[in-house]
Parts: structure tokens; sequence; C-alpha cells
């Protein structure tokens, strides 16, 4: 099964630099978008199964498209991992602690990411799993 990942950035090469992360990873499809407003266009049709996205971007910042995404029901309760490359946006964190799932400083070391992807993942499988066993 193919899991489904949104990654948000301004900056084409950390976009880059992302999915080279996982470029190995053939049960992952990454869709990459440098703005907030083409997340908005395709997160519908995506239904991303976690989300990754940069907190400080030029056209709407990752709060409140996390908002966003929040209130829409198709995908309510989506995993969303924050990078961040302003140490005063961590510092800031409690703003974002019932967004998102995690806040990470850029650059992100690799494995870090690797396994927070693969465990928030887990747990969204988790719940699918035992809603089968019943």
């Amino acid at each position: 099964m193919t899991s489904r990942i949104l990654h948000i950035d301004d900056d084409p090469i950390i976009l880059e630099l992302v999915k080279m992360i996982f470029s190995d990873d053939r049960s992952l499809t990454f869709v990459s978008c440098l703005n907030a407003r083409d997340a908005l266009a395709v997160v519908n049709d995506l239904k991303p199964d976690l989300i990754i996205s940069d907190i400080s971007m030029p056209d709407m910042g990752g709060l409140e498209l996390a908002h966003r995404f929040g209130e829409n029901p198709a995908i309510a309760g989506t995993p969303i991992i924050f990078l961040s490359g302003r140490t005063r946006d961590l510092e800031v964190y409690d703003a974002f602690r019932d967004l998102a799932a995690t806040v990470m400083q850029k650059p992100v070391e690799p494995g870090f990411l690797r396994s927070t992807v693969r465990n928030l993942l887990a747990s969204q499988q988790q719940p699918l799993a035992q809603a089968s066993n019943q």
C-alpha cells in the first residue's frame, strides 16, 4: 500500500532534499507544492496520509494552512510535520502544539525525519487494522 505525502515549502531545494531522503522508499508518493495556495488546490484530490509543511511561507504561513486543513473534513486529523528554518518559530511551539504531530528544525536530520514519518504513518494504519479485525 502506498502512502501519500503532501510536502509544502517555498524553497525548491528543501522540497528536493526531503524527497531525496525518501527516494528509495517505493511505499511513499510525494506531491510537492511551492506554496500554500497550491497545496490547498491539490489536497482534496490527493487526500494525503501525512503532511510536511514549512512554517514560514510568503503567501500563507503554516499555522494558517494547518487551520485550513483542519476545517476540511476530507483531511481533518491528517498528521502534520512542521519544518522551520527559524529558531524563533520553534520557541513559539505552543501555537502549533494542537495542529502539529511534531515541529523540526531545518536542516532536518534525515534519519530522524524518516523515523518520524514511518512512526506517524504506522500509527495511522493501526486504527484501520483494528477496525478490520472487528
